[in-house]
C-alpha cells in the first residue's frame, strides 16, 4: 500500500469511528430524553485534528514497535534479537508535531464551519465509512 493510501485509510477509520461514537452517545442522550445539541455540532476543524492526529498516532506506534527486518536478521544468525529502543529525539518531534497540529486545529476554529448533524445521520455517515473500507481500501491486488 502506498503512503498516500495507507495514510487516507488510517484517517478514513478514525474519522468512520468518530462520527460512530458521536452516533451512539448522541442517540444515547437522545433516548434518555436529553439535550443533543452538543452532539449534533461537527466543527471542521474537530475533523482534520481526528484526522491528522490519527496519522501521527499510528506512524508513532509504528516506529517505536519499529523491529529488524528480516534481512537483517538473516545477516547474524548467531545474534540475539534486539528489542526495539525509543528514542527520545522521536518522542519529541512526536509531540512537537501533535502540538502543532492542535494549535492549528483550534486556531482555524473559529474560521471553518461548524455543521450540525442528527445522531441518526452520524450513524448513516460511520456506517458508509465502515462499508465504504472493503471496496476501496481492501481490494486484493491483482497479478
Amino acid at each position: 500500500m502506498n503512503k498516500v493510501k495507507y495514510y487516507t485509510f488510517i484517517a478514513w477509520i478514525a474519522l468512520s469511528m468518530f462520527f460512530l461514537t458521536q452516533a451512539m452517545i448522541g442517540g444515547f442522550v437522545s433516548f434518555t430524553g436529553g439535550d443533543i445539541t452538543p452532539f449534533e455540532k461537527v466543527n471542521l476543524s474537530t475533523l482534520i485534528i481526528i484526522a491528522a492526529g490519527a496519522i501521527l498516532l499510528v506512524e508513532a506506534l509504528m516506529n517505536f514497535m519499529d523491529r529488524p527486518r528480516e534481512e537483517e536478521e538473516l545477516q547474524s544468525p548467531g545474534q540475539v534479537p534486539t528489542k526495539p529502543q525509543m528514542s527520545f529525539k522521536s518522542i519529541l518531534i512526536y509531540v512537537v508535531l501533535v502540538v502543532a497540529i492542535l494549535v492549528s486545529g483550534l486556531a482555524l476554529r473559529s474560521i471553518l464551519p461548524v455543521f450540525r448533524i442528527s445522531p441518526w445521520v452520524h450513524l448513516i455517515v460511520a456506517a458508509v465509512g465502515f462499508i465504504g473500507l472493503k471496496p476501496i481500501f481492501l481490494r486484493k491486488k491483482r497479478s
